[in-house]
């Protein structure tokens, strides 16, 4: 069963492909806004809510690559070290198995949250373009 993409995950992919300056993180191919091409892809499922919208859970990655990670996952998780470090990677790990709290997926799914979306892109959105 697909997972259903929300108002947030649209933000937050958008958020995540502009913070990586439109750029796949593997293979370093640029894109132009807006494409389908680049993908905000997520190391541990969207399924698990607890790293959803985390930064370091996700990555702007191209079809291809985002492709050939999704079927070697020895070297997905050796890319996942190589771009945060073993400690980083870890905390990672263990945030992925943590339970949400209370009302957290209701948050996550709020005004209020893509509110904080908005002003999280708003921010790499000005970054990028003074770096173009």
């Amino acid at each position: 069963m697909a997972i259903k993409i929300t108002s947030s995950d649209k933000l937050f992919s958008q958020y995540i492909r502009t913070r990586d300056k439109w750029t796949c993180q593997r293979c370093g191919k640029k894109y132009e806004p807006p494409t389908n091409a680049l993908h905000c892809s997520h190391f541990h499922t969207r399924g698990k809510w607890g790293v959803r919208f985390d930064d370091e859970n996700c990555e702007a990655l191209c079809y291809g690559c985002h492709s050939y990670l999704g079927g070697n996952p020895i070297e997905h998780v050796e890319h996942k070290i190589n771009k945060l470090g073993y400690a980083k990677y870890k905390k990672l790990q263990q945030r992925s198995h943590k339970p949400l709290k209370s009302g957290e997926k209701k948050y996550f799914l709020s005004k209020e949250f893509r509110a904080k979306l908005r002003k999280k892109l708003k921010k790499v959105e000005e970054k990028w373009l003074n770096d173009k």
